[in-house]
């Protein structure tokens, strides 16, 4: 009687099905993680009223329209250690008078939860102070507003091109061309 020289093994000691079961598995624990991912993550960048969302667009809109007609800039100089910023604000508009105290905001682009709102106090004539508290990241959007709302100016700053950030009227492309 001749003996096979491979005896029959059962298909679970085999290498080949584990291997060939590995791409499927590892797919179904990428889709499970995936899920909780998309499940536990709040999307804060999902308005819930759009109209009135569009309504306050024009609203901030003649902010921008009424500090371009100041001649509003500023510059936003960020401490390296990234806990004071010193703002100099500077206006063409012979009426402008500057309040005691500014409203700065620095807003991630993605993260809300990472957005700062501070109090910027005066300490010589367009010179405002504060003491901030701001997570590391790469981009940020700066709006410098008066405490009245009546006016607003912004910009971005990226922390790597440097600590200065320039804010000025953000107007629309068809007002910026007249």
């Amino acid at each position: 009687m001749q003996q096979d020289k491979h005896a029959r093994r059962p298909w679970y000691k085999e290498p080949w099905p584990w291997l060939l079961a590995l791409g499927p598995v590892a797919v179904v624990i990428a889709g499970v993680y995936t899920f909780k991912l998309a499940a536990d993550t709040d999307d804060a960048l999902v308005v819930d009223d759009y109209y009135k969302a569009g309504k306050e667009i024009n609203l901030q809109l003649k902010r921008d329209e009424k500090a371009a007609a100041l001649g509003l800039e500023a510059q936003a100089l960020f401490a390296p250690d990234l806990r004071t910023v010193r703002l100099m604000v500077k206006g063409s508009a012979p009426t402008l008078a500057l309040p005691d105290a500014l409203t700065l905001r620095l807003l991630h682009p993605t993260l809300s939860e990472r957005d700062a709102t501070v109090i910027a106090h005066r300490i010589a004539p367009g010179v405002y102070e504060s003491p901030v508290k701001i997570a590391a990241a790469e981009h940020w959007y700066v709006r410098l507003e008066d405490p009245a709302a009546g006016w607003r100016i912004q910009g971005e700053w990226k922390p790597k091109a440097g600590p200065v950030a320039h804010l000025d009227p953000m107007l629309p492309a068809s007002d910026a061309k007249r």
